[in-house]
């Protein structure tokens, strides 16, 4: 029985696929099992390309088409219930997978490893890199990506996510996306000749160095997340993993704090190295002028549904007795967004018509986590920057 189970829910991905199953035909890691979901592909034909991919795969492997688009959060909630091996004896991690991304040979063997080493985790994930895949396709689509690491195309040295930050205010980002690869060895190099304690001072709320190289953070990205199986079991609410509600957007944050509050910790192996081909990827600067340049940029989806579910998982997370020592920076963040929207992007605000309409299920999920928080108020709240 696989240990490991990857979930893929892809949807109109064509593009990625050839070199997203290049890369997990070769991985050195082999017990695991594989179940792909396309979420109802109509503008490529992703649903056969994964289904070629499939004839004489490596590692037991099977694929649903869904006759609707069910969204990341629901995509991935399937994939739990429906996963042949979610009820077997054995299996311990749920690896999530997105179409657009290219793991290193070695990256399921690192981040298993990891997630053994630390019984603690209910999450972990590797370091995830920049994968700037239309300039890769312009520069010589018939080149290999690995062939083109560390250039300004294909896979780059550029990170994408160690993880998520959460700041006082409750806007939460990735940790030190934007910075190179050679930051981050330096700062492990800084570790190994006894800095640690200062590399951990100044990362406080991003994330923290341990012994054998894992960095610990508040939660990881939904990009490309492993989740212990136990931890998972613990935190569901009415048989979902992911919110039902959210739909896209968010539902890696509201499951950060899920786990964090159940007392579960997560862990990033900076060793185990994948490629990311995010479209909207966050700034690195947290001044309010990037963050509102960043939402104009984004897409009218985007933009409600992301504002929809950051509100939804304040207020089924948030503690009292936080909120009382830190309501004026969420209070002055939130009243600036509102006042940005209301002025440029009022079709971004009916998502608090629909808050209003899930408040009662808001509360019974409020009232679940609640009664299972299991960590002192104050130790959440260190990870608050």
């Amino acid at each position: 029985m696989p240990r490991l189970s990857v979930r893929l829910v892809a949807w109109n991905g064509a593009k990625y696929i050839p070199y997203l199953f290049e890369s997990l035909r070769n991985q050195t890691y082999k017990v695991w099992e594989l179940l792909a979901i396309d979420n109802n592909s109509t503008k490529d034909n992703t649903a056969d390309l994964i289904g070629q991919e499939l004839k004489d795969f490596p590692v037991p492997a099977r694929l649903i088409r869904n006759k609707e688009n069910n969204g990341f959060a629901g995509g991935h909630n399937q994939a739990v219930r429906e996963g042949s091996g979610v009820r077997g004896q054995g299996l311990e991690y749920f690896q999530l997978l997105n179409q657009d991304m290219y793991l290193a040979p070695d990256y399921f063997e690192k981040v298993v490893a990891m997630m053994d080493s630390h019984p603690e985790a209910g999450a972990g994930q590797g370091l995830l890199l920049r994968w700037c895949f239309e300039e890769m396709q312009s520069h010589n689509p018939s080149q290999p990506p690995l062939t083109l690491r560390g250039g300004e195309c294909g896979l780059t040295d550029v990170i994408d996510t160690m993880g998520l930050k959460v700041l006082r205010n409750r806007r939460v980002v990735d940790w030190r996306t934007g910075e190179t690869l050679k930051s981050v060895i330096a700062s492990e190099a800084k570790q190994s000749h006894g800095q640690g304690e200062e590399i951990a001072t100044s990362s406080r709320g991003g994330g923290t160095p341990r012994d054998d190289n894992a960095w610990e953070v508040f939660g990881v990205s939904g990009a490309l997340p492993v989740y212990r199986r136990k931890a998972i079991e613990e935190v569901m609410f009415e048989g979902n993993m992911f919110d039902d509600e959210f739909g896209s957007y968010k539902e890696d944050v509201d499951l950060a704090f899920r786990l964090r509050s159940a007392g579960w910790k997560a862990y990033v192996e900076p060793r185990a190295h994948a490629w990311h081909d995010r479209t909207a990827a966050g700034p690195r600067e947290m001044s309010d002028q990037t963050a509102m340049k960043n939402r104009k940029g984004r897409p009218t989806y985007v933009s409600h549904y992301s504002y929809r579910n950051h509100i939804v998982v304040l207020l089924k997370n948030e503690h009292r007795a936080n909120f009382v020592k830190d309501w004026p920076a969420i209070f002055w963040y939130e009243l600036k967004k509102f006042l940005f929207m209301l002025l440029f992007d009022r079709e971004t605000l009916k998502g608090l018509r629909e808050v209003k309409k899930l408040w009662p299920r808001i509360m019974r999920k409020r009232t679940h986590i609640m009664a299972n928080y299991k960590v002192k108020p104050e130790e959440m709240r260190e990870w608050f920057v």
